[in-house]
């Protein structure tokens, strides 16, 4: 009796003691489909993320070297087929547009104009428009310089002259031979450049109304047999590196300024065929 009672108290505590270890928690497992994108973290494969920016001088070299890889290609092979190609097939039609999109490639039309851009900036409060009229202005004159040197630097010939497109008088000597590179290619992508890098963030469509109408001017030029295509090309990249040089300088002497909390008062001075920038940095 006394060992069956001791076996029914036995029983009975590990039934209690069963009752008092809690049941063990099974965690729910959220399982992800074969078609969701993996999480992929620097810990769990050792692998970091690394993304290049390239500075504005970066791309700016990039450019230049492609531009003159292209450049050199068209000198060597499509120069005098392009000259020969656009003069047996002028027509009236394609001058009459050359004659409407060439002054666009004017110093003396365009350097008033973004003056007046500048000015309107100024009056309307319009900092974007000031911005534009401003880097124009600067970007004009700056492509203005370089073109004028290249000028003295080749002296070559005009396809109206020569049908060779590999004769220069170069820097020794003393002549009206100024074809390379062509001032109105210049002038026009240097605003056109400009104008795309202010707005085009707030309208897709300015960058290629832009150099669309500069690339006409360009175009212009070789239908009236006054510049080789390479003219227009070097033209251009002269033009889009002295706008985006200027950009560059801009931003950053704005970020400076605007750090050492400087007020910089710039007046336009505008004339007709010529026009200038005068700053003044008050502390």
């Amino acid at each position: 009796m006394d060992l069956l009672l001791l076996v029914m108290a036995s029983v009975t505590t590990q039934v209690v003691y069963a009752q008092l270890i809690p049941a063990p928690r099974v965690q729910s497992v959220e399982t992800h489909s074969l078609q969701s994108e993996p999480i992929i973290t620097g810990r769990a494969t050792g692998v970091d993320t690394i993304r290049l920016k390239l500075s504005p001088v970066a791309k700016g070299a990039a450019v230049l070297v492609a531009g003159a890889g292209v450049w050199t290609a068209t000198f060597a092979l499509a120069d005098e087929p392009l000259q020969q190609f656009t003069q047996s097939h002028r027509t009236t039609f394609a001058d009459q547009i050359a004659y409407v999109v060439q002054p666009l490639g004017r110093q003396g039309y365009l350097m008033p104009a973004a003056g007046l851009a500048f000015a309107g900036g100024l009056a309307w409060q319009d900092t974007k428009l000031q911005k534009a009229g401003l880097v124009a202005m600067a970007s004009i004159l700056i492509s203005s310089g370089v073109t004028s040197t290249l000028k003295k630097q080749f002296h070559r010939y005009r396809p109206n002259i020569t049908t060779e497109n590999h004769i220069f008088n170069g820097a020794a000597q003393t002549s009206s031979n100024t074809s390379l590179p062509s001032a109105h290619t210049t002038t026009a992508f240097a605003v056109a450049t400009t104008v795309a890098s202010v707005y085009g963030d707030e309208n897709k469509y300015v960058p290629p109304i832009a150099y669309g109408v500069a690339t006409l001017v360009g175009l212009s030029r070789i239908n009236d047999n006054a510049h080789w295509a390479t003219d227009v090309m070097a033209g251009a990249l002269v033009g889009y590196l002295s706008a985006k040089g200027t950009l560059y300088l801009y931003e950053v002497a704005n970020q400076k300024l605007n750090i050492r909390k400087h007020r910089l008062q710039v007046n336009p001075q505008l004339g007709l065929r010529s026009g200038g920038v005068n700053a003044t940095l008050v502390f």
